[in-house]
C-alpha cells in the first residue's frame, strides 16, 4: 500500500514586479524557505543552531507555471500559530513589543533581501485559503529596524572564536550566556590582522552595537578596537569602561543591566 503524501500546511509565492518561475533563483528559493522554516518553528537564534527534526519543513510540491512552493511542517499546528506572529510585526502599526521578537527579526531580514534581489513580493498564506497570512516586501526589514532597533558605541567581552574573510572582514566572539557565536564585522584589516593573532583569547572589543528593544539583545556588532582585560573587580572594570566615554552605557539603569548584556 502506497504511503499517503503529506498534505501541504502552507504555501510560499513570489509574485509582483516582473517576476516568472524561471526567474526565481535555486539560491533566492532556498534562502526563503529557510527564513520561513525558522519562522514557522520558532527557532531562537541566540539559543539554537538549528531548527529541531520534529518542527521542520518540506517542500511537498512546485505548482506548474508559477513561482507558488508548498510546504508541509513536521508540526502543522504550531507553523501555524508561529506564521499568524509574524503578521503583527511587519503589519504596518504593527508590535514592536511583540514576545520573542528575536525569532522574526533575521528570517524577515532574509526575506526582504530576497524580495529586493528578485524586485517582488513573497507571501506566505495557509493551504487551503486565498488571504496572506503575510506578506514581505524589499522595504520591509528597513522599516521595522527603525522601530526595533537602537545603536551606539559599547564594549562586549568575549572569546574569539573566528576572525578573518575573503570577502568582508568578519569576527566570531563567543560571548558568556549566549549558547550561539555572536558574529561581529570588522573595522579595518588591521584590525581583522590582530584578531586573528589572538583567536581563543578572551578580548574587550570596542565597537557600534545594533540592539533590540525591549530586551537590549546584541543584533549587530561592528569592532572598531579591542584590547585584552585584565582579572579584577567587576565594579572597577566597569568604571574604567565609562571613563573611556562610552556614552551607550548611560542607557543602562543597573550595573546588574549592564552585565546581563555582556553576557548575551
Amino acid at each position: 500500500m502506497a504511503k499517503k503524501k503529506q498534505e501541504a500546511t502552507f504555501e510560499l509565492r513570489f509574485f509582483g514586479g516582473d517576476v516568472t518561475p524561471e526567474k526565481v533563483t535555486v539560491r533566492a528559493v532556498s534562502d526563503a524557505l529557510n527564513a520561513v522554516q525558522d519562522l514557522s518553528s520558532g527557532r531562537d537564534p541566540y539559543e539554537e543552531r538549528r531548527v529541531d527534526y520534529d518542527k521542520g519543513i518540506g517542500l511537498v510540491r512546485v505548482l506548474k507555471g508559477s513561482a507558488v512552493y508548498r510546504c508541509a511542517s513536521r508540526d502543522p499546528v504550531l507553523a501555524l500559530k508561529n506564521l499568524r506572529r509574524v503578521k503583527s510585526l511587519v503589519h504596518p502599526n504593527g508590535d514592536e513589543h511583540l514576545e520573542d521578537i528575536e525569532t522574526l527579526l533575521n528570517p524577515i531580514q532574509s526575506l526582504s533581501d530576497v524580495a529586493k534581489s528578485l524586485d517582488c513580493k513573497i507571501e506566505i498564506r495557509e493551504f487551503g485559503t486565498k488571504k496572506p497570512l503575510f506578506q514581505v516586501d524589499k522595504e520591509m526589514f528597513s522599516r521595522i529596524s527603525e522601530r526595533v532597533f537602537v545603536q551606539g558605541p559599547t564594549t562586549l567581552v568575549g572569546r574569539i572564536e573566528r576572525a578573518g574573510g575573503s570577502t568582508e572582514m568578519k569576527c566570531a566572539m563567543r560571548i558568556t550566556g549566549r549558547r550561539t557565536l555572536l558574529y561581529c564585522d570588522v573595522a579595518s584589516k588591521a584590525v581583522v590582522r590582530r584578531l586573528g593573532e589572538q583567536l581563543y583569547q578572551t578580548i574587550a572589543a570596542q565597537g557600534e552595537a545594533t540592539w533590540i528593544q525591549p530586551s537590549w539583545r546584541v543584533y549587530k556588532f561592528n569592532i572598531i578596537d579591542f584590547t585584552q582585560p585584565k582579572i579584577g573587580r567587576f565594579s572597577s572594570a566597569m568604571s574604567e569602561l565609562r571613563d573611556a566615554g562610552l556614552d551607550a552605557w548611560d542607557q543602562f539603569s543597573s550595573s546588574k543591566e549592564i552585565a546581563e548584556e555582556m553576557g548575551r
